[in-house]
């Protein structure tokens, strides 16, 4: 299922990895690296790391200066955005489809946030112009919500049509991650206009 929907895709790779013990984005499911299985996703992607690595394609762009969280993160990213739509997600979603990602940016809305039992602003597509005008305004991407004048919080009924086991939500923060999958309460989309 495609919706050729343009849009370009900034995966986040530079986080500390505290509760993982290790590089989340270097560590092996079913014989690939999370980040590598990303990657293999989307054709060009922006990845954002604190530390030089080596990517079979796209553009990587290496933070500078102290730990600042993922809104550091994106602001790196953005200078290389050049579409109107940009997806945001983490390389800690490792089993993320494409699809899933080109469903949520095929929405013609300023953010479209999947929501289970709260929004998940690393798993989004956003405006590139929200993005750039309120960057400098925020301190993490949720907060986003508030200069935004339509935001699509899709829930899980919804979600299920392209992702049947809501695999492309899933989280990976530990070990345990990868065993447990967490219960999921089923939501339904919501569209809020200001």
């Amino acid at each position: 299922m495609s919706y050729n929907y343009s849009y370009d895709v900034i995966i986040l790779a530079g986080g500390l990895s505290k509760r993982f013990g290790i590089d989340k984005c270097c560590f092996e499911v079913n014989s690939k690296t999370m980040l590598s299985r990303l990657l293999e996703q989307f054709d060009n992607p922006i990845v954002v790391s604190r530390s030089s690595r080596r990517i079979k394609k796209g553009i990587l762009v290496v933070e500078n200066g102290e730990y600042e969280g993922p809104v550091k993160g994106v602001k790196e990213g953005l200078k290389y955005v050049r579409r109107d739509r940009v997806f945001i997600t983490g390389c800690d979603f490792p089993f993320l489809t494409r699809s899933f990602a080109d469903y949520l940016c095929s929405k013609p809305y300023d953010i479209v946030i999947p929501f289970d039992d709260r929004p998940q602003p690393l798993l989004a597509c956003y405006s590139t112009g929200l993005l750039s005008e309120n960057i400098d305004k925020i301190n993490g991407l949720v907060e986003l919500i508030e200069f935004s004048s339509t935001v699509y919080f899709i829930g899980t009924e919804e979600l299920f049509k392209i992702d049947p086991l809501l695999y492309s939500l899933i989280n990976i923060n530990s070990i345990i991650d990868l065993i447990y999958r967490p219960i999921r309460i089923k939501t339904r989309s919501n569209l809020i206009i200001r």
